[in-house]
Parts: structure tokens; C-alpha cells; sequence
């Protein structure tokens, strides 16, 4: 186990180093103030103090989906897409459509054939059953080229996105698509779309968006050490090496945000971190970035 543990840290650290149809459908039409990731981690959305019957039915994921999208998680959007110029995205906000998305995997001239009447059918079918917009989760399908926004959760989001660039900027998508799903390689394709969002924090010199995608990053991604364990020990050890994968993501989060916080206070961003100072832990933990 504790081989398997390095050989996961050293993948880990190794890697280190649209104008769209109808964006966003036109939900943003209004001119408006651009925001950063800063100020909507600390912005007045933070929802007020509900009794404690109503805090506890908006944890379940199928009350959260019902939430109507902020303007927030529009613009959040609407500011990605226009800083990396998508060549062709499809969005759909809150709704399942079937129909629709069979158009689209057939439409999608990107993606070999083979692949996509195999895999982005059974990608198809998956969604008709499962149906997450009823969950509330968001997802990226690259045999259909739809990113599907069924929540208010920003990062996730963001996720989503970046690893619609990631596919899209391939020479063959369907192949990249299905290669980041198997064992070990996944990791590493966790770690190139961790990558593009810190890439994107650091462009808009948004440390409180760096911060939060390292929390929520890094442990995702060596949660896929549970794959990897499936190939070195009997199933018993497997949630054992798939939380040890966890808890070292944490650690390594915080180790790069230690890092990262000093090389920021002598030549990066001060004027951020001088921002910062009057923010107080609390208020960091509510920020809808960290779910």
C-alpha cells in the first residue's frame, strides 16, 4: 500500500509544473458589473441564517437543484467563456432533453463514430435514467459537446469548463474522453484540468479562487486512487486506499498553499492579499466555492 501511495504522489507532483451558440442562453443580457472570484466568494449572496429544518432540507441534493441560478453562476460563465473563446458549446441550464442531446451526439462530427455510438450512447442512456438534473449535478458530455448546469456551485462549474477546453483543443477528443476514465491515466487527466482552472485563478489574479481550487481539487483527484488500488491489494483495502488518497490531497493542498502564499507576498498579487486581510475564516468557509 504505502508503494502504491508514492507511486500516486510521484504522478501527482510529476504533473505539476465560444464564442458559443447562444451563450449561456442569453441569460446575462443586461449589461453588468464584471466580478471576480474574490468578490463572489465574499460577495452578498451568502444566503441569511435559516431555522434549522430548512438548513437541513437545502443539504439534500434534489432541494438544491430546484435552487434557481444566481446571477452569480451566470456570470461565472459568461466571463469563462468569453476569456477562452470556446469555438462551439452547447449549455443547458437545469432541464434534461433527451431528445435534444441524441441530435447533438449524432451532430458532433469531433468525435469518431465508433465512439460515439458506443460510448456516448451509453453516456445518453445513463443520463435518461439517472436523470442529474435531479441531483443537481453538473456535467460536461464531450460526445455531445453539452455542458449541462444544474446547480449553484461555481467551481464545479468551472470544472466542467475547463475540461470542455481540455477536450476540445484535442486531436481526437473521443479518444482523450475516453482515456481519461481508465486507471492511472485518470489521475494525470484529473491533474491537467486542475491545471487549467489554477492557470485561469492565476490569470485574473484571484488568490481566493486558487486557494479554493486547491481544497476542492487536490482531494478529488487522489480519490481516484481507489482505481488504481484495485490493481495492487483484495477489495477490503480498497476504501482505505481510496481515503489515504484523500487525506493526501488535503495535505498536498495545503503544502502548494503554503508555497504559492509566499511567493504571492513578495512578487505576485499583494494588493490581494492585503484585500484578504479583513476576511475572516468564517466567511471564507461559507464562500459557495467550497462545497
Amino acid at each position: 500500500m504505502r508503494s502504491t501511495m508514492a507511486l500516486i504522489t510521484m504522478i501527482f507532483l510529476g504533473c505539476s509544473s465560444m464564442s458559443t451558440k447562444d451563450i449561456a442562453r442569453n441569460e446575462a443580457d443586461s449589461p453588468a458589473p464584471r466580478l471576480l472570484s474574490s468578490d463572489i466568494l465574499n460577495s452578498g449572496e451568502i444566503p441569511a441564517k435559516k431555522p434549522m429544518v430548512q438548513r437541513i432540507k437545502s443539504y439534500f441534493p434534489w432541494n438544491k437543484a430546484k435552487e434557481p441560478l444566481s446571477t452569480t453562476t451566470i456570470k461565472i460563465v459568461n466571463d469563462y467563456l468569453e476569456d477562452n473563446g470556446f469555438a462551439s458549446l452547447e449549455i443547458e441550464f437545469q432541464t434534461e432533453t433527451p431528445k435534444a442531446d441524441w441530435i447533438r451526439l449524432q451532430e458532433n462530427q469531433a468525435i469518431n463514430p465508433l465512439l460515439k455510438y458506443s460510448l456516448g450512447s451509453a453516456n445518453w442512456l445513463s443520463y435518461l435514467l439517472l436523470k442529474p438534473s435531479f441531483w443537481g449535478k453538473s456535467y460536461y458530455d464531450p460526445y455531445m459537446n453539452t455542458l449541462h448546469i444544474n446547480s449553484n456551485n461555481p467551481l464545479e462549474i468551472m470544472a466542467e469548463l475547463s475540461q470542455a477546453k481540455i477536450i476540445q483543443r484535442q486531436n481526437y477528443p473521443g479518444l482523450y474522453a475516453f482515456g481519461s476514465k481508465m486507471p492511472f491515466v485518470a489521475i494525470w487527466a484529473q491533474k491537467q484540468k486542475t491545471n487549467e482552472m489554477l492557470a485561469y485563478a492565476k490569470s485574473k489574479q484571484d488568490w481566493e479562487l486558487e486557494k479554493a481550487t486547491y481544497r476542492k481539487m487536490y482531494p478529488s483527484m487522489l480519490n481516484g486512487s481507489s482505481i488504481v488500488g484495485m490493481f495492487f491489494g483484495p477489495f477490503y483495502l480498497r476504501p482505505a486506499i481510496s481515503v489515504g488518497g484523500v487525506l493526501a490531497g488535503y495535505t498536498i493542498a495545503e503544502w502548494e498553499i503554503a508555497q504559492r502564499e509566499k511567493e504571492i507576498t513578495q512578487v505576485a498579487y499583494p494588493n490581494k492579499l492585503e484585500n484578504a486581510d479583513g476576511k475572516i475564516d468564517t466567511q471564507i468557509e461559507r464562500a459557495s466555492f467550497i462545497k
